[in-house]
């Protein structure tokens, strides 16, 4: 992310920049704002699994009222659907497993093909309603199967999710 950002400030100096530059410029932003919202939302996700008030998550990223933390949680999955406010801690904890798989896999992906299903399939699973983020992570796991990747703590969050205990 680093060298995403070094390249974006060397175009950004640079005044006599080429459109195709500026414009390479502005993906790498792009992309590296979908990084970050993803690593944001996985360590809200990883807080309120472990307890953490949204009360002292949004005076850490500075909005204003744990209301304004918690429509920032729900903007990064992708929905303003108010579900993930009531999601038990085993939900949780499988969407924070989720979370973590997908970001293990994006930031050193296995040279195979089924893991670039998983990671989308997992990208999905990011915002889905309870029913579908079981389906969204057993398609994953799937997936997974026969990748050089250690699934075992996303198996055991979905098991636990399943049986409705923390985990």
């Amino acid at each position: 992310m680093t060298r995403a950002y070094d390249a974006v400030i060397a175009v950004v100096a640079q005044g006599d920049a080429s459109d195709a530059d500026r414009l390479a410029a502005l993906a790498r932003i792009a992309s590296a704002r979908k990084d970050l919202d993803s690593l944001e939302r996985g360590l809200i996700a990883d807080l309120r699994a472990n307890g953490v008030s949204w009360t002292r998550i949004a005076a850490t990223i500075g909005v204003g009222s744990r209301q304004a933390a918690e429509q920032r949680y729900l903007r990064l999955c992708g929905s303003l659907d108010r579900q993930q406010s009531v999601d038990t801690v085993a939900i949780a904890t499988l969407r924070a497993s989720a979370l973590r798989a997908h970001t293990t896999l994006i930031a050193s992906p296995p040279d195979h093909p089924r893991a670039r299903l998983a990671v989308a399939t997992l990208e999905h699973a990011l915002s889905a309603a309870p029913g579908a983020l079981y389906a969204l992570v057993e398609q994953a796991l799937g997936d997974l199967q026969g990748v050089p990747f250690d699934s075992s703590a996303l198996t055991s969050a979905l098991s636990a999710a399943r049986l409705g205990s923390p985990k």
